[in-house]
Order: C-alpha cells, then structure tokens, then sequence
C-alpha cells in the first residue's frame, strides 16, 4: 500500500541578524536559523521553532513532507520541503535548516522508504535470515504525489528467495527510478551451523593430525639401537 504525504504549516520569520553570535542569541530564545531558497527564485533567511522541524522530519512521510511555510506578520507563504539539516556533533540538536521551494506542476526526485510486511515461509520454517538489502527507492513524481512509504508483503518467500524493484507497485503518476531487477530483500539459509560443523571439523583433522605425528615420533624413537660408549671393548 503506498500513502501520499499530507500537508502541514509551519510559521516562521524572518531574520535580520547575521553571524555566529546572532545566531547563538537566537538558538538561546529557542529558535534555529534557516534559509529559503530554490524555483530561480532570490534565498531569504528565516528563524524557526526547532520543534516544528522535529515535528515534520518524524512525521509519516518524513523529510519528503511537502508543507506550507507561513511569514508571521505577513500574508506570504511557500509551498516547501526540508533540504539539509545541521546538527550538533555531540547533542545531536537541530543547528540550522535550509528550505526547498516546490513548484506543484514541476516533478520531483526523491527517495522513499521500502517497508517489508509479514514473516517469510523460510525464517519462520526453516530458520532463514531476512536479509533488507535496500531499504529505499528514488521515484519521480509530483510534490503531492509523492508516496510516504512503499509495502511489500514477504510473507511467502521460501529461503533463496527474494523480492526486487519490479515487485512494487507504484501509484499513478509515481515513476519508479531504480533498476527494477534490484534486489531489496531476501531470503538466506542460516549459516551459524553450518560454521560451527565446519570449525569442528577442522579441529578434529588437527587434532588427529597431531596424534599421528607424536605416534610416528615415539615409534621412531623405539626403533633407534642404543649407542655403545667409547672404550666398551676393552
């Protein structure tokens, strides 16, 4: 089932101080600083709730969530979408933004997220490994056609088996990018076992190589005459 992503607002204003430490001013009143760019269109900056960010990057559809920025004080607004975000290194907060300009009529290259529904056949009888080889896919397609997620049911694969591009289903107007004989998923016989017989195996051949070279060596030693010492004769 694929789902399309819903719209959100997000209020923001603009921002009119410069450099690190207006920057710091703002992020101590609990705001980030943020650009607005794309479309051939001038950048302008803005300042932001981090919250209202964090809001959209968790939200179902993520950071392919189309949503409305609206200028406080001011009628303007922009259709948008998140480009990049900064973070800091150690508390991982939310730093800066940047905005991308959509234009409804013009299509979009983005990655949407693969997500495998049910137990295989082979993991649940057989002991396979599940094996999520690509987690994702880069469709075209109108901002407000772009899909949240893509399932794909896994239910009845059997080990050896597997799912590819070309086994999911886009909706109309979504074209799908990837090489569809891609594999994204499948399934692996278990090998632990099979490692460990093998490890035994080899240490037994040590071990019975061993033995054999202390037996060829003591029956070496048994057959060596004893020597006779100098001036036994006489």
């Amino acid at each position: 089932m694929v789902q399309k992503s819903k719209r959100l607002k997000m209020p923001v204003t603009s921002r009119e101080s410069f450099g690190t430490n207006a920057s710091r001013r703002m992020r101590a009143a609990g705001r980030v600083p943020g650009n607005v760019y794309g479309m051939n269109m001038g950048s302008f900056a803005v300042s932001v709730d981090p919250r209202e960010v964090e809001n959209v990057v968790y939200s179902d559809s993520g950071r392919n969530t189309i949503f409305t920025l609206a200028m406080e004080g001011s009628d303007q607004s922009r259709d948008v979408m998140l480009r990049e975000l900064q973070r800091h290194p150690v508390t991982d907060q939310l730093i800066h933004v940047d905005f991308l300009r959509v234009d409804p009529k013009q299509e979009l290259h983005v990655s949407v997220p693969v997500e495998l529904v049910g137990t295989p056949e082979g993991v649940k009888n057989d002991g396979g490994i599940l094996d999520f080889v690509h987690r994702s896919v880069e469709v075209s397609c109108l901002p407000d056609s772009i899909p949240e997620h893509f399932n794909v049911d896994v239910s009845a694969l059997e080990i050896g088996h597997h799912i590819s591009v070309k086994d999911l289903t886009a909706p109309e107007g979504v074209q799908i990018l990837d090489d569809e004989e891609s594999i994204l998923a499948v399934v692996a016989a278990p090998r632990a076992e099979e490692e460990v017989e093998v490890v035994d195996e080899d240490a037994a051949e040590l071990a019975e190589g061993a033995e054999g070279a202390e037996g060829a060596e003591a029956a070496e030693g048994g057959d060596k005459p004893a020597e006779k010492s100098e001036g036994g004769d006489s």
